[in-house]
C-alpha cells in the first residue's frame, strides 16, 4: 500500500497553523523535539504547504522525512555479543547470504533490541541496505558467534484500530464496529466478557486464516498476517 507524502515543520508558534484552509492535509499530528508531521494527499499538496508556511514565517523549517531503510530482526541472540560484534559476525561468518556484497556500499546498524524470553538472550534489530535485507530474509538465518539463528523481517505494517486487520487504518476501514483483541467479538477489550473471565484469547485475524492455533491476542506480533506472523 503506498504511503502518502508527509512533510514537518519545527517550532509551531501559531494557532494560524491549525486554521485557514489548508488543502491537501489528510493528517496531522504532533512529533518530538516541537515538530509536527503533516501527511498529504499529493506532492502538489505537499509544496503548496510548504511555500505558504516558509511566506508565513521565517522562524520555521520544512524538511522531508528521510527514507527508512529496511529492518530484520535476529531472534535470540546472547546479550553478551556487542553491537559491533553483531554486524562483525554478519560480514565474517556469512558467507552463504553476503557473498559478493561491497561492504563499503552496503549499510548496517543495529537500531534496538527486543527482550527474549531468556534473559541471557535478545532480539537485535537490525536496520539494512535493501540488497542485505534480501539475502538475509532470503537465507533465513545467520550466524552470530556460535549461533545459528533465525531471522526475519522487522518492517512495520499499520494494523486498523477498528477491525483489527492489517494493510490500512481505521480511517479507511470497511467495518462499522470496532473488534475485540482479546475474543474478536463486536465491542472494545475493555467490555470483553471473556477477558474478564479470564477465557483463553482467541485472534480474529488467526480466525480469519483459518489457523490451528488462535488462543493469543489479535496484537500479538505471532497473530496471523502480523510481522513476523504465519502469513
Amino acid at each position: 500500500m503506498r504511503q502518502p507524502p508527509a512533510t514537518r515543520w519545527s517550532k509551531p508558534s501559531g494557532t494560524w497553523l491549525m486554521q485557514g484552509k489548508w488543502g491537501g492535509v489528510d493528517r496531522v499530528r504532533k512529533a518530538r523535539n516541537q515538530k509536527v508531521v503533516l501527511t498529504c494527499a499529493s506532492d502538489d499538496a505537499i509544496k503548496r504547504i510548504e511555500t505558504r508556511i516558509k511566506t508565513k514565517s521565517k522562524d520555521l523549517q520544512v524538511s522531508k522525512p528521510e527514507p527508512s531503510l529496511p529492518l530484520v530482526i535476529i531472534r535470540d541472540v546472547l546479550k553478551v555479543n556487542s553491537d559491533e560484534q553483531i554486524i562483525e559476525s554478519l560480514k565474517r561468518q556469512n558467507g552463504h547470504t553476503t557473498e559478493g556484497l561491497d561492504w563499503g556500499k552496503v549499510e548496517a546498524r543495529v537500531r534496538y533490541r527486543r527482550r527474549a524470553r531468556n534473559p541471557l538472550e535478545c532480539h537485535p534489530v537490525l536496520e539494512v541496505s535493501p540488497a542485505l535485507y534480501t539475502r538475509l530474509i532470503k537465507a533465513g538465518f545467520v550466524y552470530v558467534g556460535l549461533q545459528r539463528r533465525p531471522v526475519w523481517d522487522q518492517s512495520p505494517l499499520v494494523q486498523c484500530s477498528r477491525c483489527l486487520g492489517f494493510g490500512h487504518s481505521k480511517k479507511y476501514c470497511r467495518e462499522l464496529n470496532d473488534k475485540c483483541a482479546h475474543c474478536g467479538g463486536d465491542h472494545t477489550g475493555p467490555l470483553c466478557p471473556g477477558r474478564k473471565a479470564a477465557q483463553p484469547p482467541k485472534c480474529i485475524n488467526c480466525t480469519r486464516a483459518g489457523c490451528e492455533d488462535v488462543a493469543l491476542s489479535a496484537f500479538s506480533q505471532n497473530a496471523a498476517s502480523a510481522p513476523n506472523g504465519t502469513l
